[in-house]
């Protein structure tokens, strides 16, 4: 009877899938949160924290000290005629301070996958890819400086093709806002205080909504 026990057992296991494809979220759950980036209601733009799990308005707190923030600009290009707003994302810091936010690429540096599925993916952070983070660029405009940027009906004058140069300066900047959630990379993310974290931006929807998710690597000494 014993024998017949273990076999059964055995059997059991052997039917059991080895590994869940969904089971980083099951065990261990990520952070998710809402950036609101309408440029008439939030021309700040929101912000958030991964140390303490906290997203605000930086319109209502402009001296929180962010991880990351996003916003958008209202611009019309009156060479172009384009109009409209133009989302970006910036780390704390640029890499002229002291303290400073880092980011990577991972999907595009070591091949993890995009979206859902490549944020469960992403399991360990490499000396290679802690080597290969870099801060933001000094941003090199102020488009809130409406001597230089005048403003027209709502809308800041400003060459388009100038503010996406500027962009490019930025580690995220305009690269992962405007992409469905199957297309959007994975990022890995060093704080200021030197933690890990892996950020992803989901999709944008209607009204300036852009889902995000973020979860801390454990385990990694802080330098």
């Amino acid at each position: 009877m014993k024998n017949k026990v273990s076999l059964l057992f055995l059997l059991l296991l052997g039917c059991a899938p080895i590994s869940d494809r969904n089971d980083f979220f099951t065990e261990q759950i990520p952070s998710t949160g809402i950036l609101e980036t309408k440029p008439q209601n939030y021309p700040a733009g929101y912000a958030v924290d991964f140390e303490t799990d906290s997203i605000v308005s930086l319109d209502e707190y402009p001296d929180f000290e962010y991880d990351m923030k996003m916003l958008a600009w209202r611009i019309m290009d009156e060479k172009t005629g384009s109009y409209g707003g133009r989302p970006v994302i910036f780390l704390w810091g640029d890499e002229t301070k002291d303290r400073k936010a880092k980011a990577l690429n991972v999907s595009e540096y070591a091949g993890i996958g995009l979206g859902a599925e490549g944020f469960v993916e992403f399991k360990e952070v490499t000396l290679a890819m802690q080597s290969a983070l870099q801060a933001d660029g000094v941003f090199p405009m102020d488009p809130n400086n409406e001597e230089l940027y005048p403003w027209k009906d709502g809308y800041i004058i400003l060459d388009e093709a100038e503010l996406l140069e500027a962009y490019q300066v930025l580690v995220i900047g305009d690269k992962g806002v405007r992409l469905p959630e199957s297309s959007s990379p994975v990022w890995l993310i060093k704080t200021a205080e030197g933690n890990f974290f892996k950020w992803q931006h989901i999709e944008r929807q209607g009204g300036g909504h852009v889902p995000i998710r973020w979860y801390r690597f454990k385990g990694y000494e802080i330098n």
